[in-house]
């Protein structure tokens, strides 16, 4: 009788146990087949939508290439006589930021900067009045959309002796 009892509730042990894997087995299969439709689903094509280049945005991209230029000739010794007036732009071109007397202080800074390049009389004179606009360039660029710094920053000319 004691092994009958033993045998039994083995079996009623083991039923149990396959019953639940059996269970288990279809909750799976399931949760396999949700996950499988979930994949099939189309999914929504993210699109990034970047900001449309300001007045002032576009204008700076143009001051740059026109500096490089400017740059070039100061390097090779010959000092602009007037700077694209263009340039002046600076202090009315619409913005997508917020602009304070910051800005505007230092709008004028860069263009006492480019008048000191075209007043200079020797190739010294221009690279340092040319690495004076630079460095307001970047003290701007350091309050107001920093992107550009490092290209700024390469515009520099090395003075003589410099690396």
């Amino acid at each position: 009788m004691k092994l009958s009892k033993i045998i039994i509730g083995g079996c009623l042990i083991g039923t149990s146990f396959f019953v639940s894997c059996q269970q288990n087995s279809e909750v799976m299969a399931e949760e396999a087949k949700a996950q499988t439709e979930l994949k099939e689903e189309p999914k929504e094509e993210k699109t990034l939508k970047m900001k449309e280049a300001s007045e002032l945005a576009l204008l700076m991209r143009s001051m740059y290439e026109e500096n490089l230029e400017i740059r070039k000739g100061i390097m090779e010794g010959e000092i602009p006589k007037s700077f694209p007036e263009d340039f002046v732009k600076i202090h009315s071109a619409q913005s997508n930021e917020n602009l304070n007397e910051t800005f505007y202080a230092l709008a004028e800074q860069y263009t006492a900067n480019l008048e000191a390049i075209t007043a200079a009389k020797t190739k010294e004179e221009g690279i340092k009045a040319y690495n004076g606009m630079v460095n307001t360039c970047a003290s701007c660029h350091t309050i107001y959309c920093q992107g550009p710094l490092p290209k700024i920053k390469k515009m520099r000319i090395p003075a003589p002796g410099e690396s």
